[in-house]
């Protein structure tokens, strides 16, 4: 144990005020905003965002978010994944500066979606067209209908544990009644027709043969199999026989595979998991690091999905539109962060894959040594601290309780910020050093734990 936090425990106790009333004093104008909005807004966040102490950010940059009252934390939250190069990038905010002088809406397409287009094409050897929109739930909306079209099926298959935005098809989650190898489908939340999790979308069992057979039986009626290459909610990398018999057996049984690198897209390597893995999907969704930060959905393929599109060679239309799709100031961000990704990926990728291997490996060792039932899942530069000793393989064995709130309670208190869905990254920007501060603040915020009786 470092001499840091051996100091840390022999000054537990010595200041009775609670972590939270620390972070009330301390943010006053993050309390004024919070009650500001009460009255006018029916949600403010949602789950992935919801903090345990309510913060509200005034800038950014690099590897650091700033508050109202002028508080820096360390940034975990990297924007949700696409910031891959840190905050605020320089080259970014000029593109974008460059283009706001030129106009920043015209409904009328500019050049600069050709050229964003062919560096996601340049990325991937399974891509022959992209689509522009404006989310990563649109880019999955519109990629099922486009397989629904082509395929003439109607059926699209979910992974148990999966997430792929927020629209009716892709609000289907697994039913925890359910046996683990042959789940059911439930929908989630209110509002969307239990007829799609009963005709229209079926679950898989994640990192399970058994999906191999469900596959073949209902091969007649599927029109695509969907899934993260790397689960956001499982984040490892050990997945690549999993997911070559995924791909052969989709061939097999003449199914359509789409791989949703909407958060893994250009984060886990330059040519996101199909790299990684060496494996060619059907259909691609991205979305995140193709941005640069502002918001950006695609999907892309090969000619004869993406065929849906326009309805060439005889192939079925869908409708598929968007006042802001290749939006000019997405469009110069995007081009500037892919072209920067694309020339400095040798040096980018293997750091994000080795810090984050070293916050992952000196946390494991540290819950192991202090017998704490807790550890830290990561693909690279993606993490995820799951509260159980246990092995995981699924996201159903991934719980919530009160003492993993309290944990990022008390990580807030040594300013280091982790969203609410606790899915965490680091980017480039976050040097050897802010990892040490990151990995010293996860310990003492265990020993706090600790110390207050919650571990």
């Amino acid at each position: 144990m470092s001499m840091r936090v051996e100091n840390r425990v022999q000054e537990m106790g010595k200041n009775s005020q609670s972590v939270r009333e620390k972070l009330i004093d301390r943010t006053p104008k993050s309390s004024e905003m919070a009650l500001r909005g009460h009255p006018s807004l029916a949600m403010e966040v949602v789950q992935t965002v919801d903090m345990p102490h309510q913060l509200y950010i005034d800038k950014a940059e690099g590897p650091y978010l700033t508050d109202l009252d002028g508080n820096q934390y360390i940034d975990l939250t990297c924007g949700f994944g696409p910031n891959v190069v840190g905050n605020r990038f320089e080259p970014v905010e000029k593109a974008l500066a460059a283009q706001i002088k030129k106009g920043w809406h015209y409904g009328i397409p500019g050049a600069e979606q050709a050229h964003l287009a062919e560096l996601i094409k340049g990325s991937s050897p399974a891509v022959d067209e992209v689509m522009f929109c404006n989310s990563g739930s649109e880019a999955t909306m519109f990629a099922f209908r486009a397989a629904r079209a082509v395929s003439g099926k109607r059926v699209v298959a979910l992974f148990d544990g999966s997430y792929h935005g927020i629209h009716d098809y892709a609000l289907v989650k697994a039913d925890h009644r359910s046996e683990r190898s042959d789940p059911t489908g439930v929908t989630l939340g209110a509002g969307i027709p239990e007829e799609i999790s009963q005709n229209l979308v079926t679950m898989l069992p994640n990192r399970d043969s058994n999906a191999f057979d469900i596959i073949r039986k209902y091969k007649d009626e599927l029109a695509l199999v969907v899934i993260e290459p790397v689960q956001s909610s499982n984040p490892r990398l050990d997945n690549k026989e999993f997911l070559q018999g995924l791909r052969d057996v989709c061939t097999e049984c003449d199914v359509l595979l789409m791989f949703d690198e909407v958060i893994t897209g250009f984060r886990i390597e330059y040519g996101g998991c199909q790299q990684y893995y060496g494996i060619n999907p059907d259909i691609i969704t991205y979305g995140k690091a193709v941005g640069g930060g502002m918001p950006i959905g695609v999907v892309a393929g090969p000619r004869k999905v993406m065929n849906a599109f326009s309805g060439t060679d005889d192939t079925p239309a869908i409708f598929a539109g968007g006042t802001f799709n290749g939006h000019p100031l997405t469009m110069v961000a995007g081009i500037t962060i892919l072209e920067y990704l694309k020339e400095n990926q040798d040096e980018i990728y293997p750091y994000l894959h080795e810090q984050g291997n070293r916050i992952g490996t000196e946390i494991n060792d540290f819950c192991s040594s202090n017998n704490i039932a807790a550890q830290m899942m990561n693909a690279g530069s993606m993490m995820h601290l799951i509260f159980s000793g246990d092995h995981i393989e699924s996201a159903r064995d991934i719980g919530r309780s009160k003492v993993e709130k309290e944990f990022y309670l008390h990580l807030l208190g040594h300013n280091v910020i982790v969203p609410g869905i606790h899915l965490a990254f680091i980017s480039f920007a976050h040097k050897p050093e802010i990892v040490d501060q990151v990995i010293e603040a996860f310990k003492q915020s265990f020993i706090d734990m600790r110390e207050d009786g919650l571990l």
